[in-house]
């Protein structure tokens, strides 16, 4: 009997020495249930408020850099706004900041006639260092007899550039859209 105490003893004392040492999210873990609601509450309002935020800088400035909206990182410009009667337009730009390389440039431009949307038109100009390099490359391959021209090197770059960045165009047309919803 006295092993049998022993192993029970050692066992209470080894259980509760690794729960009082772990975290309390530690011993809860298995518990499907959250523990804090308010972590996933939060999580939302973070999205909104940024976007908030690349709305309010396009509509009444001043320019917010490095803007986190759906993972990536934007420059928002104050937009340019003209109305005349019931027609409003406003012309803006948003820049998807990337590190160490020129920034995509994302012009757009909204018509708003009688609060109502009428027409959204939007121009992207790459960054990165594709601008940059292509002509530069084509020079080089020409002079050695590659027949490779500018605008597929460009187009190989942007490509390279989708793969290190990922799509994040669907970011700069959610602000451009929320931007068209409210503007007056």
């Amino acid at each position: 009997m006295k092993p049998f105490v022993k192993g029970l003893t050692a066992t209470v004392l080894a259980t509760t020495f690794v729960t009082t040492i772990l975290p309390v999210s530690s011993t809860f873990a298995a518990n499907n249930e959250p523990i804090m609601q308010t972590q996933q509450e939060d999580v939302t309002p973070l999205i909104l408020n940024n976007m908030d935020v690349a709305v309010q800088a396009a509509l009444t400035g001043p320019e917010v850099k490095k803007l986190k909206v759906f993972d990536h990182e934007f420059n928002v410009k104050p937009a340019y706004i003209s109305k005349s009667k019931n027609l409003t337009i406003v012309n803006g730009q948003i820049s998807h900041h990337l590190s160490y390389r020129p920034d995509d440039q994302f012009y757009y431009r909204i018509e708003k006639e009688n609060n109502e949307i009428k027409k959204i038109d939007i121009q992207i100009d790459r960054g990165g260092w594709t601008v940059i390099s292509a002509p530069l490359l084509a020079l080089i391959a020409q002079y050695n007899g590659i027949p490779l021209t500018p605008e597929v090197l460009k187009e190989l770059g942007q490509k390279m550039g989708q793969l290190m960045d990922g799509r994040w165009e669907y970011a700069a047309e959610a602000i451009v859209s929320n931007i068209a919803l409210h503007v007056e």
